[in-house]
């Protein structure tokens, strides 16, 4: 006979597998450099008692259509990440010496159809994003966040001379999770490897590799990255 632990877990698993499931790939394996502090952003201790990687976890862990969790990170910092969560879900990776080595390392311990690939430094995810994200990976093989652009972007020479002023409208801002049938991104990474392609982001080697339409979701301008300590001012 169940007790009431084991009845809730197996309505939780009931419900996962009435929704799509996906993988949510957190890569954590950077040093911030930029930051200053001395140590990996990621670590750096919000006025909310998290870190900023909890914080980030957290968005994902509270979400029950989130099947597995991958975190890509410094090998020499796992000692201070086991103690950020308790979820069996988590499956920690140990990242490469870029971002796009540290995914690549990442999606080949993804064990779900769908993936969402994630700044570990993008702490403020709202659940509105997520599920539209989520929604759009259901119906697209591609898909990303992204935001209008606020301001005029010039194009400039090496002399830095104005080439042009690009046409502001069509523009977005990408922003992470972006989101992939876990099959399509991975033969992307295992093209690029062979062929020694590197991209700005994932959803530019699907541009790079394939021939599939990636399709640009509504972000959020509070869904920024922590890149520099302004970016923390007030947090």
């Amino acid at each position: 006979m169940m007790d009431k632990k084991s009845k809730r877990k197996s309505k939780i698993r009931n419900r996962r597998d009435m929704w799509m499931r996906y993988a949510a790939l957190i890569v954590a394996a950077g040093s911030g450099e930029r930051m200053g502090l001395g140590y990996n952003k990621l670590l750096y201790r919000l006025h909310s008692g998290n870190t900023v990687l909890e914080e980030t976890l957290q968005i994902f862990l509270k979400d029950e259509r989130c099947a597995q969790l991958v975190l890509v990170i410094n090998e020499a910092e796992r000692e201070s990440i086991l103690g950020m969560y308790s979820d069996q879900r988590v499956v920690l990776v140990k990242g490469g010496s870029t971002r796009q080595e540290s995914v690549y390392h990442g999606l080949q311990a993804v064990q779900e159809d769908k993936v969402l690939i994630h700044d570990g430094a993008r702490p403020w995810l709202s659940k509105e994003c997520l599920d539209r994200i989520v929604a759009g990976v259901e119906q697209y093989p591609a898909c990303l966040l992204g935001v209008a652009l606020k301001d005029t972007i010039k194009q400039v020479d090496e002399q830095g001379f104005v080439v042009m002023t690009h046409q502001r409208d069509i523009l977005r801002q990408a922003q992470t999770p972006q989101a992939f049938d876990t099959r399509l991104i991975l033969d992307c990474y295992k093209k690029a490897a062979e062929k020694g392609i590197v991209a700005s982001d994932d959803a530019q080697l699907v541009e790079l590799c394939t021939d599939v339409a990636v399709r640009m979701i509504e972000g959020s301008y509070e869904n920024r990255k922590v890149t520099t300590r302004e970016d923390l001012d007030g947090k």
